[in-house]
């Protein structure tokens, strides 16, 4: 009979704290895309003739705007390292790992061939189950 606790062992402690670490930057890089996306409607907007949006707010916007693309692009970094880090802490790729994230058994796993058809994949995928 398969060890139904298996997850709940000690040893996966690390990379279950790194994957809490991955899926936090992944909810932060959601979020801060529909701020980017609002600013720039509302810049592309107020490009428009006839806006009456004075100049001070859309040059205020447009910094705020070049703020969070530069967050982006360090949270996109963070993002990649994050995942390097729990592809180098899984024990094999093409099979997944059950861990605990907090609320039962998840589970984690590289991927470099798609489990249902058997083929390469064009980019390896790291997945979360959660």
């Amino acid at each position: 009979m398969e060890n139904l606790i298996a997850y709940l062992d000690e040893s996966l402690v690390p990379l279950e704290n790194k994957i809490q670490e991955y899926l936090e930057v992944e909810k932060e890089i959601r979020l801060l895309e529909v701020k980017i996306l609002t600013l720039q409607n509302k810049v592309a907007a107020a490009d428009e003739p006839e806006q009456t949006e004075s100049q001070a707010d859309v040059g205020t916007e447009e910094t705020e705007l070049g703020q969070h693309q530069q967050q982006m692009d360090k949270l996109l970094q963070r993002y990649q390292n994050l995942q390097n880090e729990v592809i180098g802490m899984l024990p094999e790729k093409n099979k997944f790992v059950e861990i605990n994230l907090g609320y039962g058994p998840s589970m984690v796993g590289y991927f470099t061939v798609d489990l249902e058809t058997h083929q390469e994949l064009p980019e390896p995928v790291l997945r979360v189950v959660h």
